[in-house]
């Protein structure tokens, strides 16, 4: 049998011997990473107060515009696991704003909004562009496809300057595949085609309020995200 078939057997072995290791131990599949966050560079900052640009077409892959975008979106914080953070995904004019409150208390401190399952078609795509203004803070953009077991990610890891909009570029290679805080060995790269659906977290360590503005999220090199 190939290591690749073991591998739900060795990594459910290996959740439960770890469970008292991983700090702070959250349920589902988040944690705190325990590797170095990449940080990809950003295109030139927008320094407008609206994200949209004169004469721009509106046909995003995820498009905050849309009057159903709303209700597509859920929260999973760490109250989970007993924490106190708290975090959700809001619509109005036509921007998304994942705002909440992250708390250390009870060994906890993450906040994340998942959007639901879709087949997007990025087979063509070299990676992800989103457009979005934020408060200095570190954020992941996490993908979920079924070459991973249920509860991990690929996730990104990026930094938006505060208070200005910013495109943000993340090629498929800054995609990691995680789960619970820890890098996944033996996984083959992220397969564009099967991306069935995209979240955010915040989980940087730190205690506050946040606030990230998204006005889309499209395939990187699309004409509507250039």
């Amino acid at each position: 049998m190939t290591l690749w078939r073991l591998f739900p057997l060795i990594l459910a072995a290996a959740s439960l011997a770890s469970v008292s290791v991983i700090g702070p131990a959250l349920a589902d599949d988040h944690d705190r990473d325990q590797h170095v966050s990449v940080m990809p560079q950003t295109d030139a900052e927008v320094k407008t107060d609206s994200p949209a640009i004169a004469g721009e077409p509106m046909s995003y892959l995820i498009d905050f515009q849309d009057p159903g975008e709303a209700s597509r979106w859920r929260a999973i914080n760490d109250d989970v696991m007993g924490g106190v953070s708290r975090g959700g995904m809001t619509v109005a004019d036509g921007i998304g704003a994942f705002s909440g409150e992250t708390s250390l208390a009870n060994n906890g401190g993450f906040a994340s909004v998942r959007r639901d399952p879709e087949a997007f078609d990025l087979s063509d795509a070299p990676g992800l562009a989103l457009h979005v203004r934020g408060d200095g803070r570190a954020y992941q953009l996490r993908l979920y496809t079924d070459q991973l077991p249920q509860g991990a990610a690929y996730r990104a890891s990026f930094q938006p300057s505060a208070g200005e909009w910013q495109r943000i570029t993340l090629p498929w290679h800054d995609f990691k595949p995680m789960f619970r805080g820890r890098l996944l060995e033996g996984i083959p790269p992220i397969d564009p085609a099967g991306i069935d659906q995209v979240g955010l977290m915040i989980v940087d360590g730190q205690a506050g309020p946040f606030r990230l503005e998204v006005a889309w999220l499209d395939a990187m090199g699309h004409q509507s995200s250039q």
